[in-house]
C-alpha cells in the first residue's frame, strides 16, 4: 500500500481507509472524546479530480456535530478525534469509510475517495442536561457496553475524581443506590449523570451552574466556593439491573413500592425532603398504571398509592412548591375524596398561596367529615382574617382612586381665570 508523502495511516486496522496529514500544527495537547460537540470548518473534494462537493467555509458558517456517534461519515469520526484545537489537517478516505459503494449522488459517485481539510475550531463535551442548557457535559474516554444502563435503585459501584480548577478534592470508590448519591456527598449532578452510562463506561462530567453542583452549600471538607465548576472522572464499574416496570407482576410491584416508601419514611423523619421526595415519587412510578384484577392486591395498591401521593405533597410543601403540592393532594383524593390529609395539606398550600377563600371552602369541607378538627377551625380563622385585611386594602385603594378622580374632575369644571 503506497501512502502518500506527509500522510499516516490513522485506521486501527493499518488498511489505509484514512489518510491523515497536518497542515497547521496546535500548541494545544488535548483532544476531543467520544461525546464532545464539536465545531469545525472543511472542504471537501473528490480526490480523484480535486472538485469540489461541499464547503463550510463557502457558506461562511462552521459545522457542528457529536464525535463518535454515527453523525458523520465514519472517517470523519476517526480524524477528527485525532486533532487538537486550532488544527488544521488533511485526509484521505475510502468509500468504505465515506460513502461507500452507493456514494452520494449526485455530487459524490459510488466508491469515490474523497480528500477533506478539516480545521478543528472548538469542542465541548455532549450536553445531557435535562434542560439541555449546557449546565452537565459528558466526554467519553473509554465506552461502555452497549445498553447497559443503571436505572432508579439501582446499586452502582463507581471510582470517582472530583476537581475544581486542576485540585482533586475526591478521589474513592463507593457504591451506592441511584438516586441517593448525596448521601455520599455526590452533587445531584453526578446522579443524574449516571443514568446515561453504560457498565465499563469512563467519562468526564462537567456540571455548572446551582442545581446540579453542590449550590451554594458545597460540604466543608471540600474547601469548595459557591456554584463551583465540578469536573468528575467517573469510572461505572458495575451495577445491580432493576427490573423495569413492566417487567414486574403485581405482586413484585407491591414489594418494591414498599420498600421505596419505608426508604422515603426513613429520609423524611431525618429530615432529607428531597431523598424522601425521590422515594414517594418512586412509588407513584411503579404503581399508578397498576392495574391488578386481584381485590386483595388492587386494595394494597391504593393503600400504598394514596400514602405516596399525600408524602410527595407533604414534601413538595415544606419545599415551598406549593402548587405541586395541591397537584399530589388532588391525586390523592382522586383515591380517598374525603381524605382529611389530603384537604387540609391542599388547604394550607392554598393559603399559602394567597388564596383564603378558595382555602376557607377546603377547611369548611373538612368541618363537613370531622366536626371538632381544631387545626380546620383555626385556619378558618386565619382565612377569613386574610380575606378582612384582603377587603381592607381594596377599600383603601379604590378610595384612594376615586378621590383622584374627584380632584380631577374639579380640576377641570373650575372657571377660567386667563384673560
Amino acid at each position: 500500500m503506497n501512502i502518500p508523502e506527509g500522510y499516516t495511516d490513522i485506521t486501527r486496522q493499518k488498511d489505509g481507509g484514512v489518510l491523515k496529514k497536518i497542515l497547521q500544527p496546535t500548541t494545544s495537547l488535548e483532544k476531543p472524546k467520544i461525546g464532545a460537540n464539536v465545531k469545525v470548518h472543511y472542504v471537501g473534494t473528490l480526490n480523484a479530480d480535486g472538485t469540489k462537493f461541499d464547503s463550510s467555509r463557502d457558506r461562511h458558517a462552521a459545522f457542528e456535530f457529536i464525535l463518535g456517534k454515527g453523525q458523520v461519515i465514519r472517517g470523519w469520526d476517526i480524524g477528527v478525534a485525532t486533532m487538537k484545537k486550532g488544527e488544521k489537517a488533511d485526509f484521505i478516505i475510502k468509500a468504505e469509510y465515506a460513502y461507500g459503494a452507493a456514494g452520494s449522488p449526485p455530487k459524490i459517485p459510488g466508491g469515490a475517495t474523497l480528500n477533506f481539510e478539516v480545521e478543528l475550531i472548538d469542542w465541548c463535551g455532549e450536553d445531557i442536561s435535562p434542560e439541555k442548557d449546557g449546565s452537565m457535559r459528558r466526554e467519553t474516554i473509554v465506552p461502555g457496553e452497549p445498553l447497559t444502563n443503571p436505572n432508579e435503585t439501582s446499586t452502582c459501584t463507581v471510582h470517582v475524581v472530583g476537581e475544581h480548577e486542576g485540585r482533586v478534592f475526591m478521589d474513592q470508590e463507593i457504591s451506592f443506590i441511584l438516586g441517593e448519591g448525596s448521601e455520599h456527598k455526590l452533587p445531584e449532578g453526578v446522579d443524574k449523570a449516571l443514568r446515561r452510562f453504560t457498565k465499563g463506561e469512563k467519562s468526564v462530567i462537567t456540571i455548572k451552574g446551582t442545581r446540579y453542583t453542590y449550590g451554594s452549600n458545597p460540604p466543608e471538607e471540600f474547601n469548595l466556593p459557591a456554584n463551583a465548576t465540578l469536573n468528575f472522572t467517573i469510572f461505572l464499574k458495575d451495577f445491580d439491573k432493576v427490573p423495569a416496570t413492566w417487567e414486574m407482576c403485581p405482586a413484585d410491584k407491591i414489594t418494591h413500592a414498599k420498600e421505596a416508601k419505608d426508604r422515603g419514611t426513613a429520609f423524611l423523619s431525618e429530615g432529607k425532603v428531597k431523598l424522601a421526595l425521590i422515594k414517594y415519587k418512586r412509588v407513584e412510578e411503579i404503581l399508578e398504571y397498576e392495574k391488578s384484577g386481584d381485590p386483595e392486591e388492587k386494595k394494597e395498591r391504593d393503600t400504598l398509592l394514596l400514602a405516596a401521593f399525600l408524602n410527595i405533597a407533604l414534601c413538595y410543601s415544606k419545599l415551598n412548591e406549593q402548587l405541586k403540592c395541591t397537584e399530589f393532594c388532588d391525586k390523592a383524593l382522586e383515591l380517598s375524596a374525603r381524605n382529611v390529609k389530603a384537604l387540609y395539606r391542599k388547604g394550607t398550600a392554598l393559603l399559602t398561596m394567597n388564596e383564603p377563600e378558595e382555602a376557607q371552602r377546603i377547611f369548611e369541607e373538612i368541618l363537613e367529615i370531622e366536626a371538632d378538627n381544631k387545626a380546620a377551625q383555626q385556619q378558618i380563622l386565619v382565612c377569613k382574617s386574610k380575606v378582612r385585611q384582603y377587603e381592607q386594602r381594596a377599600k383603601k385603594q379604590f378610595k384612594g382612586m376615586f378621590e383622584k378622580l374627584s380632584k380631577g374632575e374639579d380640576e377641570e369644571s373650575a372657571p377660567s381665570t386667563s384673560a
